[in-house]
């Protein structure tokens, strides 16, 4: 603030001074997020003055920080999580017992807060009696002080932790994941994405994969009620945060609305239109999906969508 003015005393910093650096602070594209840190510590540094009975200017204390609007969450490009993934597999393969041990376990509570949405507290806190193995699903207590949640574990997520439960090892404690006999440190996590990072050339916080979770399975069609309960949110709109939507499924819910639509307008002579392109095959098969259908017929559809897609992207891209 010196550059923009003359300050003789500490009652020379005025709400004039301070926007005058302000701007010019955001004009060399510093953030609003610092300059909010800086205006928190110069009022600090003025209530301290104050309480030493020196004058200042008492307008700078009613001055409010900028907004900064929402935050989005920022997930992680899919094959970034592919590397990481694979990096923590190669792992797993050392020779070295700690090593392998450590890498298994390291694979289940990725795949926990990937494919469930877990935070790295709720990793850190689970218990051996949280698993129900039987229906799947794992119990979250009481997380930053929500209600109970049950969470649903993919098929790869249960192989790894039973994988990481052979090698577990004996402990003083019923906590799922243990270093050293002991629960898992509040930076383990983080440090060991840290890591496996470094050695693939990705960088991705835990929470990023929580973020992830909720992105992947809003564009794999999982309805957003669904995300919220998974992911524990109170509100729903915490979780149209993470609805990132990609332009496959935009055009995906598009042509199924679509469809509906055409069906209600169509015309006797309208019979014989041309077949239906990818969108509407991929609305109609949603709508199987949608209803009362056993495994085997789930796994058909699953199939028959995958298939769809894969020879709509081909299309796309000739």
């Amino acid at each position: 603030m010196a550059t923009q003015a003359t300050l003789n005393s500490v009652e020379d910093i005025t709400p004039t001074i301070w926007f005058a650096y302000v701007d010019a602070r955001l004009a060399n594209e510093i953030q609003p997020v610092t300059l909010n840190h800086e205006l928190q510590t110069v009022q600090n540094f003025l209530l301290f003055l104050a309480d030493q009975e020196c004058n200042i200017c008492a307008r700078m204390l009613r001055v409010e920080p900028l907004d900064i609007g929402p935050r989005l969450p920022r997930d992680a490009p899919l094959e970034q999580l592919r590397r990481l993934l694979a990096e923590i597999e190669k792992e797993i393969t050392a020779p070295r017992a700690r090593v392998h041990r450590m890498a298994v376990m390291d694979r289940a509570w990725f795949l926990l807060m990937l494919h469930s949405g877990l935070r790295t507290g709720e990793v850190r806190h689970m218990q051996l009696a949280d698993i129900d193995w039987e229906n799947r699903r794992v119990r979250i207590e009481q997380s930053k002080g929500l209600k109970d949640r049950l969470v649903c574990l993919s098929d790869a997520t249960l192989e790894a932790l039973k994988a990481y439960l052979v090698v577990r090892g004996p402990a003083s404690t019923e906590h799922v994941f243990i270093y050293r006999h002991l629960p898992l440190g509040s930076k383990y996590c983080q440090i060991r994405l840290r890591t496996y990072g470094k050695r693939c050339g990705v960088s991705i916080t835990p929470h990023q994969l929580r973020h992830s979770c909720a992105t992947l399975l809003l564009n794999a069609g999982a309805p957003i009620l669904t995300v919220q309960t998974i992911l524990g949110h109170q509100r729903v709109d915490t979780t149209l945060g993470y609805a990132r939507l990609y332009d496959g499924t935009v055009a995906t819910d598009y042509y199924r609305a679509m469809l509906q639509v055409e069906q209600q307008m169509a015309l006797p002579e309208d019979a014989k239109a041309e077949p239906p392109n990818s969108g509407q095959l991929l609305a109609l098969v949603d709508t199987l999906r949608n209803g009362t259908l056993n495994e085997a017929q789930q796994e058909t559809v699953r199939v028959l969508r995958a298939g769809i897609v894969a020879l709509a992207e081909r299309a796309s891209t000739s």
